[in-house]
């Protein structure tokens, strides 16, 4: 399966499949977003620099903080390469975090391995985080991916958080956060693996040009 989009905006005449909270009218806007899908969805691309981690979701789950720290050394580690554009490293931090707690989070079995991989393209880092999912997880993000695209972003975004407050969990809040609070630009897809189950990959194209504007919450 190749990757599906799952943007912050919609348009009007595109055969691209995009759930996302913001409309606009046909025009330079719309133009540039859908540029920016075109590159989110291709495989290959040229970048200056690649970095991989791999850890143990089990070690994620039970250390939760190593997420953060995680997160916090990613965001630190290209911060340097950026500091002219004034890179806000805590955004950068938040958006990585929310994708490998989630992927800790309903990875498969306790040996799971959680895949970050980042590239910097210049004007944007492409994050990509993979892990192993179950035929039923696999069934629950899709239904998640449904509800985003036929409801109100706002309202899913409120319902998972009173959920969240309520202890009654907040299954797909982390996803909410990306698309209504940073308006990013993401795609999935799911693979499926010689064992029972898929490999689930979440990539994120976190802009570095401009992101005062882009990632403002």
């Amino acid at each position: 399966m190749s990757f599906v989009s799952l943007t912050s905006f919609k348009q009007s005449n595109s055969n691209i499949t995009n759930f996302s909270p913001n409309l606009y009218e046909m025009g330079n806007e719309n133009q540039t977003a859908i540029e920016s899908t075109s590159l989110l969805l291709e495989q290959k691309i040229f970048f200056h620099s690649q970095l991989s981690i791999a850890v143990s979701a089990a070690d994620m789950n039970f250390y939760w903080k190593r997420c953060d720290v995680l997160s916090n050394f990613i965001s630190q580690f290209y911060f340097h390469s950026y500091e002219a554009k004034k890179l806000d490293k805590n955004a950068i931090s938040t958006i990585i975090n929310e994708l490998v707690e989630n992927a800790a989070k309903f990875s498969d079995k306790e040996n799971s391995i959680v895949q970050i991989e980042i590239k910097d393209l210049g004007t944007d880092l492409r994050l990509e985080v993979k892990n192993h999912v179950t035929p039923w997880m696999k069934a629950i993000f899709e239904n998640k991916i449904q509800s985003i695209k036929e409801g109100d972003i706002n309202q899913l975004y409120f319902d998972a958080l009173e959920s969240r407050n309520n202890g009654s969990g907040s299954e797909g809040m982390g996803l909410l956060i990306l698309l209504k609070d940073y308006h990013l630009n993401l795609a999935y897809e799911f693979t499926k693996t010689e064992k029972s189950g898929f490999d689930l990959t979440i990539r994120v194209h976190i802009p570095v040009e401009n992101n005062q504007k882009d990632l403002a919450l």
